[in-house]
């Protein structure tokens, strides 16, 4: 098949999300008891004496657990994760009538979309899981401090909160880096404003990428070596910046009186820098795929020394 078909993509996502439907659920379900737990420990170990910071922690833990759940996903994208790890799964899997860059492109699309909508749909049903035990704790409780309220400005509204009220707001406002706000507002986006949304997102992408690849190539222990090899880049990232004196962003300030941020040379060279190695991450996983057979190397998805 030498032509692109978003049709044939379309119908390899139905079958994936058909041969995963248990799997799937069994995410929600996972993810909604794993999110109600982690709240209500924030609540009872926390020590919080505000409801707002207890709000805000649990926002925070939600904002990293859902990125966090799709690079472990994306790391077991070709094991029995995804239903496609055995040798007879594998094996219905390359011989589905699509071609492999639309088999490719719908795995990540599928991992991404449907297993991060999965995440956000556990968050929500366990914050919603907290929110109904804590109102039904508070209305069997004699202590005043569960009905405390407090109020907030969020967003620029004046918001009352309660031990039980949702933390999807505060979560999703963490997890858009404010962009909304800003857009709204109508506040004028400068340079170092756009620069840094970029390189969020540049890093972002880059960072699945590693993650991608690391799943593709290995078939034990991605997510670990992924994971130990994220770190010491980014180890090795932030010594030589505080070596060689480089900066990314800089605060300027004209004597003691704050001026703005400026972007730093370092910026510019993660701009380049990063896309390239996010290319060549997609690329080299993908030339994994596609020599994927249906015995493999027990470490291995791909037989270097063959090749």
């Amino acid at each position: 098949m030498n032509s692109f078909s978003f049709n044939r993509c379309g119908k390899v996502l139905r079958w994936l999300v058909s041969v995963n439907r248990v799997n799937l659920l069994g995410l929600i379900a996972g993810f909604t008891f794993f999110i109600f737990l982690l709240q209500m420990a924030t609540f009872i170990f926390g020590s919080f004496e505000q409801v707002v910071p207890f709000i805000q922690r649990s926002a925070d833990f939600g904002s990293f657990f859902i990125p966090f759940s799709i690079l472990i996903i994306a790391s077991n994208a070709f094991t029995n994760f995804t239903s496609i790890g055995t040798k007879q799964q594998r094996g219905t899997f390359l011989t589905i009538p699509a071609s492999n860059l639309e088999k490719y492109l719908t795995l990540i699309v599928y991992m991404i979309v449907a297993c991060g909508l999965c995440a956000i749909v556990g968050y929500i049903l366990g914050d919603c899981l907290r929110m109904a035990c804590l109102w039904i704790w508070a209305m069997a409780s004699n202590d005043p401090s569960f009905t405390a309220c407090e109020v907030f400005n969020f967003n620029g509204v004046d918001q009352t909160y309660y031990l039980w009220s949702s933390t999807v707001p505060s979560l999703f406002s963490k997890m858009t880096p404010h962009l909304m706000t800003v857009w709204s507002s109508g506040i004028y986006w400068d340079w170092y404003v756009w620069a840094s949304f970029i390189i969020a997102v540049i890093l972002a992408v880059w960072t699945h990428s590693l993650f991608m690849l690391a799943g593709t190539l290995l078939r034990k222990y991605a997510f670990i070596i992924s994971g130990a090899l994220w770190m010491t880049i980014m180890s090795l990232y932030m010594w030589t910046l505080s070596h060689l004196d480089l900066t990314v962003f800089q605060t300027v300030w004209d004597g003691e009186k704050y001026v703005g941020n400026a972007v730093g040379g370092m910026a510019y060279v993660l701009m380049v820098v990063l896309p390239l190695f996010t290319i060549f991450n997609y690329w080299a996983s993908f030339h994994i795929f596609k020599g994927f057979q249906l015995i493999t190397n027990k470490w291995f998805n791909y037989d270097i020394l063959k090749r």
